[in-house]
């Protein structure tokens, strides 16, 4: 088998949390060797709804194919045992508020004293400087601070945070992942590390780009950017229909699909202006005509005419539906430590059951004797920290090595 980008690749993730977390659990996904530090209770993302064999369906994602070392960073010799693990490491990777790495010693300039091919990202909140750089934020406020609940109001015009989904850390993650493996890219060619800075007030900056230009270019906070009209979503006789007929050629086949090709030539609607201007006449119009057949048939009608539109699905029927089972995207594979566990396959990567190594999701410090070794301390060491509670080592009990 080919091997995979980053093998051999070392990672220091001193992250907690959604953000940083997936953005090194995509590292781990090509291959990279991801030490994950937790404290002594495990990151508190394996903590909450949906527990599954000490796990939620969160800290899986977020955790899988890492190895982890319970440390105390507070204890005497933790950030000490903790550079000591790092000097090892080609990224470091942390999400501390900040401030705090530098006071425990971890830092970039600590870490990278003579070593200048040292990858060392930091993620926060709003960034290393600024007025609120110290403050802390977790994914719904940002929401609220970019910017983003006001994109989303409902129809009443009150504004809604995209809930079920931590929208604003898993982008940032995307574009931490985006940012190292550019770095990693430049450290070829250039033989010298970086420095990154990224926060989540960044990356729904960048994320909300055409927003931010056209409010700032006078197009104020209202009105959409890719909007054109028919396109939202409507109710049918059985389901809720999403509909984009934006093209004026789509439109005309759209009003002959659902039998009223008198739409597209109605005054009100014949240019993209008027039916932008006229929206919701138009809109009425249509919702009595999907009156007449389910969300399904119109589906499957209005794409044979070439028309997109989609029902609107649960996230268990677009998991099981045959074009997501066609394309081989989620598999139950047997996973250490978790046990039949659906994965989702990452665009771009093999197939979890195609891989050498079966995935894994590692119990609190289930690799800290390990760790400490390949750093250098002798097994009396690694004792001591563990009697001294600098380092957690679980039990056998508490490390299942597999679950059927």
């Amino acid at each position: 088998m080919t091997p995979l980008p980053l093998q051999g690749l070392r990672v220091f993730d001193l992250s907690q949390g959604v953000a940083a977390p997936y953005c090194t659990m995509l590292l781990a996904a090509q291959g990279a060797d991801v030490i994950k530090v937790e404290p002594f209770e495990g990151d508190w993302i394996r903590s909450g709804r949906n527990q599954y064999r000490g796990h939620t369906a969160a800290s899986i994602t977020v955790n899988l194919g890492k190895r982890s070392i319970a440390l105390d960073l507070k204890h005497p010799e933790g950030p000490e045992t903790a550079r000591r693990i790092a000097a090892g490491c080609d990224i470091v990777i942390e999400s501390f508020r900040p401030g705090v790495a530098a006071r425990l010693g971890l830092d970039d300039a600590k870490l990278r004293a003579g070593r200048p091919g040292l990858i060392y990202a930091s993620v926060s909140g709003f960034g290393q400087e600024g007025p609120l750089s110290r403050r802390g934020v977790v994914d719904q406020i940002m929401q609220a601070f970019c910017g983003w609940m006001t994109l989303n109001a409902d129809a009443a015009g009150r504004p809604q945070r995209t809930r079920n989904v931590v929208l604003a850390d898993q982008i940032t993650g995307l574009y931490t992942h985006q940012a190292i493996s550019g770095a990693l890219i430049g450290k070829l060619r250039h033989g010298a590390g970086a420095r990154l800075d990224i926060s989540l007030m960044g990356a729904m900056a960048a994320f909300l780009a055409p927003r931010l230009i056209a409010a700032g270019t006078g197009g104020g906070e209202a009105g959409q950017v890719y909007f054109a009209a028919p396109t939202g979503e409507y109710p049918t006789r059985a389901g809720v229909l999403m509909l984009a007929a934006r093209k004026p050629a789509e439109f005309q086949r759209f009003c002959e699909a659902i039998g009223r090709p008198d739409l597209s030539v109605d005054e009100r609607f014949a240019t993209q202006e008027a039916r932008n201007r006229c929206s919701a006449e138009l809109d009425r119009e249509i919702s009595l005509s999907l009156s007449a057949r389910t969300a399904d048939e119109w589906e499957a009608l209005l794409n044979e005419r070439g028309v997109m539109a989609s029902v609107v699905r649960g996230v268990g029927q677009f998991m099981a539906s045959e074009q997501m089972q066609s394309a081989g995207l989620v598999e139950t594979v047997d996973v250490a430590g978790v046990g039949e566990c659906p994965l989702v396959r990452l665009p771009g990567a093999p197939a979890w059951s195609a891989r050498d190594q079966a995935p894994a999701v590692p119990a609190i410090g289930q690799h800290g004797g390990d760790i400490l070794r390949e750093a250098g301390l002798a097994e009396r060491d690694i004792q001591r920290l563990a009697a001294g509670r600098c380092v957690r080592l679980p039990t056998t009990e508490e490390v299942p090595s597999h679950v059927s």
